[in-house]
């Protein structure tokens, strides 16, 4: 498929739009949701120094995102590294592993909003001029259950994505505002009320449960790639994706590893271990109960970013492989009037809704398994970045030598060491906590190349070459680059 055969989508967004949609992905509903369940798990204080390593893969991934960014903006830019620099079956992959663990991913953040929101509920709401008509003072609203707090999280989103990006732009400034009031409200004063004597015994329950802590926590860190996968959608790319990395890296990681660090240090951890809403359980103990519902508000909303962003995210990188007929090519048709990839975005939508019932603190979809099957995946993506970012000088030369964000050969390798390493090592660690999980993912990868060598086969047949396609940029994309001097 050639890019006239298929609709570039026209609407751009700005610095400070692509910069709120990165923090509001980033942001999200881990640092809220993850920390009362892993606390029940038995992961203890040991989740405050949990949440700070999380930061070692982030340095990593953040700058090979730089690189990678600043040297091939395009749309889904995640497939297009994989398929362009390490080879056509690792850029299969990519959607193949991403798309089920992003249906868990939007139930996962579907869950925590529910959580919060029941923070609040029931609630008494007084009907005022109201109760002459209907004989009560006041209506309740309330608690439901989990489920329908997530379908009421999910939905409206998907809907909202199928508009355009311009619409979701304006929503998320709006809301990432809300986000960094409210976490700004529990970590500034909750900084001063630490008691250091809550963070020992660090590991009361040994080394496993921090293991998974680890790696779930790191759910947060690895936000700040739609950058990368609506580079095509950012107005002067080069430039900005760069700075919107950069930017939303430094507000976010600040924020979310201090609202972990805050909470541990502020209440001792067995008084909310399991609790629901447990970060605003914990600012209930030095903030009105008004402020505490805020930071619960605040976390209610960012549950309502991800998953905003998350159809944002990755309907592109649906698009962008469907472009190439590695996937249906239906799938990156974009509307005409509303310059959104509608089937892209339906896809990303439509399974989480008929997963919810399967959702619950004890059912087969807890939070605690649905973060680490999305923490695998993303891990798992970090380590084709890093492959990716080695061979682009040797791929693309003249596009590493003009890049707008360039690292010297030293770092960058060193940032490739790190993009493997690390991501292999939390594998490993966590397979020996959650065998299966892990086990399963991989099994998925494996089914997924036989499916590959059908859709090569059934297009040889018709005398087109889908791995040659997956080699080469499309038009467009190289135009990107021209002007900053690359080939």
């Amino acid at each position: 498929m050639t890019s006239e055969e298929f609709k570039i989508i026209d609407q751009k967004v700005g610095l400070v739009g692509a910069t709120a949609l990165t923090v509001g992905n980033a942001i999200a509903i881990t640092m809220f949701l993850l920390p009362a369940h892993l606390l029940a798990d038995g992961a203890g204080p040991s989740i405050a120094l949990a949440a700070a390593l999380t930061a070692v893969p982030t340095v990593f991934s953040i700058l090979l995102m730089l690189q990678l960014g600043g040297a091939m903006p395009a749309a889904g830019g995640g497939y297009v590294y994989a398929s362009r620099l390490i080879g056509p079956f690792w850029g299969f992959v990519l959607p193949w592993i991403s798309i089920p663990a992003v249906w868990l991913g939007l139930v996962y953040t579907g869950y925590g909003f529910a959580e919060y929101v029941r923070f609040f509920l029931p609630l008494s709401v007084p009907l005022g001029p109201l109760e002459v008509l209907l004989g009560v003072a006041t209506v309740t609203v309330p608690a439901a259950s989990i489920e329908l707090w997530i379908w009421v999280a999910v939905v409206p989103f998907l809907l909202l994505n199928l508009l355009g990006i311009r619409p979701v732009t304006q929503i998320q400034l709006l809301l990432v505002a809300i986000i960094i009031l409210g976490m700004l409200l529990f970590v500034l004063p909750g900084a001063v009320v630490v008691d250091t004597s809550n963070y020992t015994p660090m590991f009361p329950e040994g080394y496993g449960p921090f293991v998974v802590a680890m790696v779930s926590l790191f759910i947060g860190m690895y936000g700040f790639g739609l950058a990368l996968n609506i580079g095509e959608e950012i107005e002067d790319p080069i430039r900005n994706i760069p700075r919107v990395i950069a930017l939303s890296t430094v507000v976010g990681v600040t924020l979310m590893v201090g609202t972990v660090v805050v909470a541990v240090g502020a209440l001792h951890w067995t008084a909310w271990a399991g609790v629901e809403a447990g970060i605003s359980y914990v600012a209930l103990e030095f903030l009105p109960w008004w402020a505490a519902g805020v930071v619960a508000f605040a976390a209610i909303v960012g549950a309502l970013t991800t998953i905003n962003t998350i159809y944002v995210s990755f309907s592109r990188l649906v698009m962008r492989a469907a472009r190439d007929e590695i996937l249906p090519a239906s799938l990156a048709e974009v509307h005409d009037g509303l310059d959104s990839p509608n089937r892209a975005v339906l896809l990303i939508g439509v399974p989480p809704i008929f997963l919810v019932p399967l959702a619950g603190p004890d059912a087969l979809l807890n939070p605690v398994v649905m973060s680490i099957v999305l923490s695998l995946a993303l891990l798992l993506s970090i380590v084709f970045l890093a492959i990716a970012a080695f061979r682009l000088p040797k791929v693309f030369p003249q596009r590493y030598e003009h890049s707008f964000y360039r690292l010297p050969r030293p770092v960058l390798y060193a940032s490739v060491a790190g993009g493997v390493i690390v991501p292999t090592i939390f594998w490993a660690l966590l397979m020996t906590q959650h065998f299966l999980v892990g086990a399963a993912l991989l099994a998925w990868l494996v089914v997924g190349y036989p499916v590959y060598r059908y859709r090569i086969y059934r297009y040889d047949k018709r005398g087109v070459d889908l791995r040659a396609r997956m080699k080469y940029l499309h038009e467009h994309e190289r135009e990107a680059a021209a002007a900053e001097g690359g080939d």
